[in-house]
């Protein structure tokens, strides 16, 4: 025999399932006010829940945007030494004091995932458009430019 309270659960049920854009607005304006009334008090919760679940939290979000789990991002993080696949050095970049992981470095146009960056190179080849060509004469500027380059006229020498 069910008792009073289950029965009023799966009465209430019953009816979100037939009202679902009803109780999805009920339950809006409910924590609408909930978060109204104690700003303070949710900040502070979710900040120690993201702060427990920081591991699952990331590894969830690198699955949804690269479709890695976390044993490929290891296997690749290990494959590479624990380095950037561009400058071959360890992360330096910092998020609240604690050391970034590499970045996941991915092709914008196939989604394909394509090494471990540190924040430097990433955002390097971001800003560079991930274009070949533009990569490309940067190193040429680069050579055109460099110290050891006969043909650089310094800016500094008086003569």
């Amino acid at each position: 025999m069910i008792d009073k309270r289950e029965k009023a659960r799966l009465r209430a049920a019953e009816w979100r399932a037939r009202n679902p854009e009803k109780a999805k607005e009920i339950s809006r304006r409910a924590n609408a006010k909930k978060r109204a009334e104690n700003p303070e008090v949710i900040r502070a919760y979710n900040q120690a829940y993201r702060e427990k679940n920081r591991q699952a939290l990331c590894d969830a979000e690198r699955e949804r945007k690269f479709g890695i789990s976390r044993q490929e991002y290891a296997e690749l993080f290990h494959s590479q030494n624990g380095t950037c696949a561009i400058c071959c050095q360890p992360e330096t970049a910092t998020r609240m004091g604690k050391i970034k992981a590499l970045a996941v470095d991915h092709s914008h146009v196939t989604g394909k995932v394509r090494g471990l960056l540190c924040s430097d190179c990433n955002m390097g080849i971001g800003k560079l458009k991930d274009d070949r060509n533009i990569i490309l004469n940067a190193v040429k500027y680069l050579d055109t430019h460099s110290e050891q380059s006969p043909n650089v006229v310094s800016l500094t020498s008086k003569g």
